[in-house]
């Protein structure tokens, strides 16, 4: 079972031992959203996933790109750990492209599963569409299973759509409109062209936030972009299909 921790402005757990993964959630997800991964994945290397500002339900500052990229490195620094693989989704690999543009000599391989080179729509009407739920008076917890069940391309079973919605409960409101307002002002154009690491672009096959086309576009962009498409999986490809991530990832930071 992973053992959680905190440490001054950190909230993560992490289950196994060798070399390092760090695991970074997206927006409808927390620390136990890479439960599957953990579990799967912690016979070989030592697997971290770390709570975004504010989702452990302590206060946070809004953060730029930049902020978020050095708050990632620091918490390398917290756990005495030289250099780490990056694993993000969503929001989660947004987080790890500004990682990339502050230490990139900090971070092995990268796996950028359902994610962009930048945001596709309008920022002011998705914000305010997307934070409706909040907006009109309702919970994090509200918001996240209303998205959880939208994004994915089949039903999650009971269990899993539990874990994932109950651990928003301590996310806080501010963190949650900080991480939209990430999402909707992203642009890693130039930090993807000058990435020297390896990186795996991940897609579900049925993702409708990020389609393929948008992982073609950030696969072409990024020096060392290799493709994999998860059949059968929408936005949420980690967690729909566990088992294929694994084995992807597995494969890949071998």
């Amino acid at each position: 079972m992973p053992n959680e921790h905190h440490r001054k402005s950190f909230s993560w757990v992490e289950q196994g031992a060798g070399r390092p993964i760090v695991f970074l959630h997206p927006i409808v997800g927390t620390r136990q959203y890479w439960d599957p991964q953990l579990e799967g994945l912690s016979d070989q290397f030592r697997c971290i996933a770390l709570d975004a500002p504010g989702y452990d339900g302590q206060p946070s500052d809004p953060l730029t790109p930049t902020e978020i990229g050095t708050r990632i490195i620091e918490f390398f620094d917290a756990l005495e750990v030289p250099v780490a693989d990056l694993v993000g989704l969503s929001l989660g690999a947004m987080h790890a492209l500004y990682a990339l543009s502050v230490a990139p000599e900090r971070i092995g391989r990268v796996v950028l599963a359902d994610t962009s080179l930048a945001f596709g729509a309008d920022p002011i009407e998705w914000l305010a569409e997307w934070l409706a739920p909040v907006d009109q008076g309702g919970s994090p917890v509200e918001l996240a299973a209303e998205a959880i069940d939208a994004i994915v391309a089949d039903p999650l079973t009971d269990d899993v759509r539990s874990s994932l919605v109950n651990a928003f409960g301590r996310v806080t409101e501010s963190a949650l409109r900080q991480a939209a307002a990430t999402i909707a002002h992203h642009d890693a154009t130039a930090i993807a062209s000058s990435v020297s690491n390896p990186c795996l672009v991940v897609c579900g096959e049925h993702d409708e936030e990020t389609p393929l086309p948008y992982a073609e576009a950030l696969t072409e962009t990024l020096p060392q972009g290799k493709l994999a498409v998860i059949r059968g999986a929408g936005h949420l490809s980690s967690i729909e299909h566990p088992e294929s991530f694994n084995e992807i990832m597995r494969n890949f930071l071998a």
